[in-house]
């Protein structure tokens, strides 16, 4: 039977099929079996999968009387696995990729994309995306009838639309429609908005669609801004196939604020999506799952279907050692919420903004300084409330509209505190501070012009600083303090600008020679603003300087001297969250090192170990009955002090789940 889905029944564990099958597969499906099929996913404790209607390549995998079915399959290769999961009590979503579909593109070229170019087939690119569908032309109706016989005749739990994210088109539809909204063609940013605008257009569509027929299930677009998903959200992370493992820590930390359910879609891939032959190892594979699950989030492993039909024991066995340990934390971590102090305020991410992809290496920046520092955030767009968050960091180019300055004034007079740098609280389109409590502060001289410039921290910021100039790598701002303002960091410059020519020498080594008048951070009067004049989330991401995760290490403890959560001796690649229950706190606590090999690989064979780890949970006013591992239950002496749950552990080897019974 098909079961209802909603927050408190979200599946905990999760497989993606993909079943992208070139044409020639002979015998597709012929070692389908539905009872081992189920078997093999009961075993490993799967509870929902996303499984094929519609591939990229265009081929339907159920009888289409509207696209095109798999030559030579020969059954309904969707219907039976949607009949025997729901009769397993598994529950199926079905798959349709909407952005590409390479035998329409074959068929009706005029359904397809127009680059810059005129092209419509990429040949000098090739890869999966040389051939892209635009879905302002006969494509759309073509793509809803295959949906809607879907809806129609099966009892899904849920749909998912796969390369939403379709580039501009050039087509003659698509500049028809610009111009009739006063948009210009030849300015790409038009066309990109546009291009924006049509994709959600699209959803819109499919949604109209799945609320005639099937009200109720799920819905996923993937390509869409997560605050545009109108159930829930599964994030896609393949460490190992270009998303790396700085994407998980700040999108999930992002997506956890926004209210839905969620999940994360890792790969047991050894590089990425259509490596059927991959296989990761299960320390990799346990990390990306149990990560999601340290931050409230469900887990979803993707795998791609052998055109035989038949799951791969190999494949199965891996993802059921891993989602069997899983499961045995389900007690602990069903329903759990994470816990913060504070969040990286990242407006970019607003549903109404447009910006470029590039202010991603901003918020890797900025959430790797806090993560590797141990505190507790999220990140968030500037729409949910502020008044629970103790501080907010907004990372080298969080501009604010007047709405959202108003908005931090207000928190701010609340007695909130702030960190921000370089062209952080200015106007979107001007160098001007927009928030009143910077404009106070921070006198702008413009751009910085020196290159390199070398920080000079003042003692009372300077704790496990050098005393050295330190060489700030990526310029920001140049300022200089406001009457009233504290300038607690100066600013040397070289004796020449990195790179400059005098048709003699390039000027490659830049010895600083001597201080300048301007401030490198400046603190408000009171105590609770803090500006740096160099972008340093951005700095932190290219050229992972220490001093810069110390720095605001320093002005943070300044902010916040009681922090939810400290583990000494945990390694800086260690992670620690905070979850919680109604009578629990729950602390997890991972050891694992993802080390480059070969040219791009990163690779987390084994476990990490750690030892002698002091943990200090504040506690809030509450009581502890008892602390105690899981899944094991093995009690653990503790001690509370001043507000702080005090617990020794050890060791840590990989992960390890603490819990804390409050009375």
């Amino acid at each position: 039977m098909s079961l209802a889905l909603s927050a408190s029944n979200f599946p905990r564990r999760a497989i993606h099929f993909d079943f992208h099958t070139m044409p020639g597969c002979e015998h597709l499906g012929q070692a389908f079996d539905p009872k081992k099929f189920v078997a093999a996913l009961q075993q490993a404790k799967v509870e929902f999968i996303n499984f094929f209607a519609k591939c990229n390549l265009g081929f339907c995998y159920f009888p289409s009387q509207v696209g095109t079915n798999y030559p030579g399959l020969t059954f309904d290769l969707m219907g039976q696995v949607i009949k025997a999961c729901q009769a397993a009590d598994i529950r199926v979503s079905v798959y349709f990729n909407a952005g590409l579909s390479h035998e329409e593109a074959l068929r009706h070229r005029e359904w397809c994309i127009v680059n810059q170019k005129g092209q419509v087939y990429e040949f000098d690119q090739m890869d999966h995306w040389f051939r892209k569908l635009c879905f302002n032309s006969g494509y759309r109706q073509h793509l809803l009838g295959m949906v809607k016989e879907v809806l129609q005749a099966y009892p899904v739990d849920g749909v998912i639309f796969d390369s939403m994210n379709v580039p501009p088109c050039y087509g003659i539809e698509c500049i028809e429609a610009m111009q009739k909204l006063q948009m210009d063609p030849k300015n790409l940013l038009d066309a990109e908005v546009f291009a924006q605008q049509t994709k959600l257009s699209m959803q819109s569509d499919l949604e109209k669609l799945v609320q005639q027929y099937r009200p109720g299930i799920y819905r996923y677009y993937l390509g869409i801004e997560a605050c545009h998903q109108p159930t829930h959200i599964e994030l896609e992370v393949l460490p190992q196939g270009g998303w790396g493992y700085d994407y998980l820590p700040s999108r999930i930390r992002y997506i956890r604020t926004l209210g839905k359910p969620y999940s994360t879609m890792t790969g047991r891939f050894q590089r990425s999506w259509g490596d059927l032959g991959g296989l990761r190892p299960e320390a990799a594979l346990f990390y990306d799952c149990v990560n999601s699950v340290a931050n409230g989030g469900a887990c979803s492993i993707g795998d791609h279907l052998h055109p035989s039909g038949a799951l791969q024991p190999a494949v199965y066995d891996l993802i059921g050692k891993v989602y069997r340990r899983l499961a045995e934390l389900d007690e602990w971590c069903d329903q759990a919420k994470p816990q913060v102090d504070m969040a990286i305020l990242a407006p970019w991410l607003r549903p109404e903004a447009y910006r470029p992809s590039q202010h991603m290496e901003l918020l890797a920046g900025a959430s790797r300084m806090l993560l590797e520092l141990g505190y507790q955030y999220d990140v968030i767009d500037g729409e949910a409330a502020f008044d629970h968050y103790k501080l907010l960091f907004l990372p080298d180019d969080a501009r604010l509209h007047p709405s959202l300055a108003a908005k931090l004034t207000a928190y701010l007079q609340a007695g909130g505190a702030l960190i921000s740098s370089a062209w952080s609280g200015m106007h979107p389109d001007t160098d001007i501070f927009a928030l009143p409590a910077l404009a106070a502060m921070v006198e702008t001289l413009g751009s910085e012009t020196i290159n390199y410039s070398f920080l000079h921290c003042h003692a009372e910021i300077a704790d496990e600083l050098p005393e050295l100039g330190l060489t700030i790598y990526e310029p920001g701002i140049a300022m200089q303090g406001q009457p009233g303002s504290r300038c607690l960091a100066g600013l040397g410059k070289g004796y020449f600008n990195l790179g400059d020519w005098d048709f003699k020498h390039e000027y490659l080594y830049i010895p600083e020679k001597e201080m300048t008048s301007q401030a490198a951070l400046l603190n408000s009067a009171d105590g609770r603003v803090w500006h740096l004049a160099f972008p340093i989330a951005l700095n932190y991401y290219k050229h992972a300087p220490i001093y810069c995760k110390t720095l605001l290490r320093n002005i943070i403890r300044k902010l916040l001297p009681q922090p939810l959560l400290q583990v000494k001796n945990l390694p800086s690649y260690g992670v620690a969250t905070v979850t919680s229950q109604e009578q629990r706190r729950m602390i997890h606590l991972m050891c694992y090192v993802p080390e480059k090999r070969g040219q791009i690989m990163e690779i987390i064979e084994e476990a990490s170990v750690a030892v002698d780890l002091e943990i200090s949970l504040r506690l809030d006013g509450r009581c502890v009955e008892r602390v105690y591992l899981a899944p094991s239950r093995q009690q653990l002496p503790f001690r509370q002090k001043d507000d702080y749950l005090k617990i020794s552990l050890d060791k840590l080897i990989g992960y390890q789940l603490l819990v804390c019974d409050l009375k």
